[in-house]
């Protein structure tokens, strides 16, 4: 435990003397002003006590559908929305596996989204599959993949948009990133950048899967999973990552 660690965890004790935890008003009120003292002199906030505390987390999945060669699409956003790093495995790799690690509470959410778009997108390749039933397979593919590039496309979008804006100053966000770095080289994971495959929205049935993404009630999903209101500050890498 570094010092500043050994700082923010006498913090948070000092934070949990409360009447409410039994403690008397007095001894509330001197802990109060100790905590007050502290913060001052470490140039701290309650903020970064509690980020300190915070567990990691690691998921990782796995995909053997037309659905899952896109979710890293959506994994990019939900990892800009949430905070929590993602990569996935290289091009033309199968099955497709996609991994967060970081806050535990931020994969916790990102699991949970990707979960509800993925969900999303197999209703309705599931549906088209149906529809375009007396097709040829190579034709119904045709009208398939460009409608679910879409759809993971503006899923993408809209889940980068609910991000809340940025906090005033940059220390937490920077914190936040050092932090998940050196739990990640602590559990040896590594990331580099991975060249992504081009949408195919030249198709007609792209812009349908534009329009299906907008009807998935991703609001409603967000507000369900995130209770506590707990959404990370710091933006993924704008490419996806392949684990190393």
């Amino acid at each position: 435990m570094t010092g500043r660690e050994k700082i923010a965890a006498r913090l948070r004790a000092l934070r949990a003397k409360t009447v409410a935890n039994g403690c008397t008003e007095e001894e509330a009120l001197a802990a109060a002003e100790k905590l007050a003292e502290i913060l001052a002199l470490h140039n701290m906030t309650i903020d970064e006590a509690e980020l300190r505390a915070s567990p990691f987390g690691r998921h990782a999945e796995r995909h053997t559908d037309e659905v899952g060669d896109r979710l890293w699409k959506v994994a990019q956003g939900v990892s800009v929305l949430t905070g929590a790093r993602y990569w996935t495995s290289c091009a033309g790799a199968w099955p497709v596996e996609i991994s967060f690690f970081g806050f535990a509470h931020e994969v916790e959410i990102a699991t949970y989204l990707l979960e509800v778009c993925a969900g999303a997108m197999r209703r309705e390749f599931k549906r088209l599959n149906g529809a375009y039933a007396l097709l040829m397979p190579p034709a119904r593919r045709r009208k398939i993949l460009p409608f679910l590039d879409g759809m993971a496309d503006r899923l993408r979008t809209r889940i980068i948009k609910l991000k809340p804006p940025a906090p005033m100053g940059t220390g937490l966000i920077v914190l936040h990133r050092s932090l998940i770095d050196a739990a990640m080289a602590d559990a040896g994971l590594k990331t580099s950048p991975l060249r992504a495959r081009p949408s195919r929205d030249h198709d007609a049935s792209y812009a349908d899967g534009l329009a299906a993404a907008d009807a998935v009630a991703l609001t409603a999903a967000l507000s369900a999973r995130s209770a506590n209101g707990q959404l990370g500050q710091a933006s993924s890498p704008s490419s996806a990552e392949r684990g190393a």
